[in-house]
């Protein structure tokens, strides 16, 4: 058995990853949630001049999470049948624009824990992401049948709705308003409601009146 020492060098670097691949993640979560607040900055604003830049710097930068990413293929392959450690893969391989590469990570991860709602919802969201909106909307709905007040679930599904190529207004209302229901106060639930109202969905279109006292 390894030291103490050695093993609470590996705890905390395995939860120094963790960290650093949620904000990530997380951080992507938030940008795609407030796309209706998006302004544009040109790289001069942001950057300065750029008319000094190198281009061998450009040639050379890497996107930092790359590294992440090789490490925490190295992890899920010491640990195929862990679960959180194969939906973290997927989602940051999903997140890096390699789809391809985690959708059978994403597979897997539903393999090991099929009753597991939240996975399905980021592989749903990750589909989505990758225009496979025919796909993602099967995950969204198999996942809110295994959990019919999923918040994020209904929300994402009522965007993927909203965008189609023909706008599918009235299931988009439905899944917002549910969305709003299940906890206004959160942030998915205020950015439900925002987009219910610009809908006009103040009842979700199809549901049943209210029954009289």
């Amino acid at each position: 058995m390894p030291p103490a020492s050695s093993r609470n060098r590996t705890s905390l670097s395995r939860l120094g990853r963790m960290q650093i691949a949620f904000l990530i993640v997380s951080s992507l979560v938030i940008c795609g949630m407030i796309g209706a607040a998006v302004f544009t900055i040109s790289a001069e604003e942001l950057f300065g001049d750029m008319g000094e830049t190198d281009e061998g710097d450009l040639a050379n930068f890497q996107d930092p999470s790359q590294d992440l990413i090789a490490e925490q293929q190295t992890v899920v392959a010491e640990n195929p049948d862990d679960l959180e450690e194969t939906l973290l893969l997927a989602n940051l391989l999903g997140n890096s624009g390699r789809l391809s590469e985690a959708i059978p990570l994403f597979e897997r991860a539903i393999s090991l824990a099929p009753g597991d709602a939240e996975a399905r919802v980021s592989f749903a969201r990750a589909l989505a992401d990758g225009g496979m909106a025919a796909d993602a909307e099967l995950q969204f709905i198999r996942a809110l049948e295994l959990d019919p007040r999923h918040q994020a679930a209904h929300y994402y599904l009522a965007e993927l709705y909203r965008m189609s190529t023909t706008p599918r207004t009235d299931e988009a209302i439905v899944h917002y308003r549910q969305a709003t229901e299940i906890d206004p106060s959160t942030l998915i639930g205020e950015r439900a409601a925002t987009q219910l109202a610009s809908l006009g969905g103040s009842t979700p279109t199809g549901s049943p009146p209210a029954t009289p006292s």
